[in-house]
């Protein structure tokens, strides 16, 4: 008898444990279903995103008095990054990292009055779940093209703004249905950095030709020289891509990109400290990047140092250098989080040897001495690189079956 209900025992646990089996795989392919529906569903509003730059154009010339109502369209496709936040599957860390965020933005619509763009940034670090950078890329690459062929020819038909020989820094420029000259120069350096992206598995020397087709076009045109010199520095990456033993080279990409980032955040900063303390350096000498960072000196003067929150921008502020811009009227609780997931993702870059992942930051860093446009989603991927790594990152498993933490 004792023996019969030991087996009886054994069986019914048995049968407990395939059901609970049974359970857990049912569990595990519908959080799969949900996960590839809103990747799929990021793909759709980063194509929109894309999309709102030419729309806000288009508006602007053909129905002027309607075109301020497109920004209701930007802030509806900020809502569907937040729903597809919400529709993925995230950790207690997640959930606590999306908390931190939303308290954040909050505190931004009530110091620095910029709610919807740090929205946006910070949503974007969190819908870098599950997504695959190639097929961002690719789908960037496909944005970058539409939004090239309709600024460049809708001017000539009336249905956009026609910028040709305008008067900005000093010299003529042409940007055709572009807002300012300065994106016509992002959106193409973004079509090179994504045509080397896609051809990294097949890359040639004759690439380059294309890439220096741009810088002359640019040259020619909207004369962005931050862009022209970032083009050219992208030829000399990838010949050296092409010379270079692959360990060697990545390697160097870690030194360049880590120098990058700290020069990105101490060109403003340091600059500043000079400008205050050896005025005279800067009288000596004139330039673009000069001017920069005595606006960023005369904006850390006015608000008396740095704000957690930040500082509201009014019309006569000029923050153009993204770090510049991300202390001073972002706050240092987001200069904290962008330069950690930065710093992470270089660091988890370099031990997984991700090198085309590293020349992607390092370009957006270069740009980001500069400006700050990339950092916008409504611009480019950089916030979805930034929290690629800190999104998904692996479980940490216990030694008990069926425990983990995912930290």
């Amino acid at each position: 008898m004792y023996i019969l209900m030991c087996i009886c025992n054994r069986y019914c646990i048995a049968d407990i444990f395939v059901q609970e089996t049974t359970l857990m795989n049912i569990l595990i392919e519908k959080l799969k279903q949900r996960n590839a529906f809103s990747t799929t569903f990021l793909y759709i509003i980063y194509f929109l995103l894309g999309m709102y730059y030419p729309l806000f154009s288009f508006m602007r010339q053909t129905v002027p008095q309607y075109w301020g109502q497109v920004t209701l369209f930007y802030h509806i496709l900020l809502i569907l990054l937040l729903a597809k936040v919400l529709l993925q599957k995230n950790s207690v860390f997640d959930w606590i990292f999306l908390a931190g965020l939303f308290y954040l933005c909050y505190k931004s619509y009530q110091y620095n009055y910029d709610f919807y763009n740090i929205f946006g940034t910070m949503m974007f670090l969190c819908c870098a779940k599950n997504i695959e950078i190639k097929k961002i890329v690719k789908l960037d690459l496909y944005i970058r093209i539409v939004r090239s062929v309709l600024f460049l020819t809708l001017p000539f038909m009336g249905l956009m703004i026609n910028k040709i020989n305008v008067w900005i820094g000093g010299r003529t420029r042409t940007f055709f249905g572009w807002t300012h000259a300065n994106m016509m120069g992002l959106d193409f350096l973004l079509l090179a950095m994504d045509i080397m992206y896609l051809r990294k598995e097949c890359k040639k020397w004759y690439d380059c030709i294309l890439y220096a087709v741009f810088i002359i076009f640019l040259d020619k045109t909207a004369n962005s020289r931050t862009a022209e010199a970032i083009i050219a520095m992208l030829i000399v990456i990838h010949l050296l891509s092409i010379i270079m033993q692959r360990n060697w080279f990545h390697k160097m990409m870690v030194l360049f990109t880590s120098g990058a980032f700290l020069l990105c955040v101490g060109i403003p900063f340091i600059g500043s400290y000079l400008y205050i303390h050896k005025p005279e350096l800067f009288l000596q000498h004139d330039g673009t990047m000069l001017s920069r960072i005595q606006l960023t000196t005369t904006f850390y003067l006015r608000n008396g140092g740095f704000g957690f929150y930040g500082f509201p921008i009014e019309d006569q502020d000029c923050l153009d250098m993204m770090f510049s811009y991300i202390g001073l009227h972002w706050g240092t609780a987001a200069f904290i989080i962008i330069s950690a997931a930065i710093i992470y993702a270089i660091y988890k870059a370099s031990r997984e040897q991700h090198t085309s992942f590293l020349i992607l930051l390092f370009f957006f860093l270069v740009y980001g001495w500069a400006e700050v446009a990339p950092i916008y989603p409504v611009y480019s991927y950089l916030s979805l690189l930034l929290g690629y790594y800190i999104m998904n990152r692996k479980p940490f498993y216990c030694k008990r079956p069926y425990t983990c933490a995912n930290f």
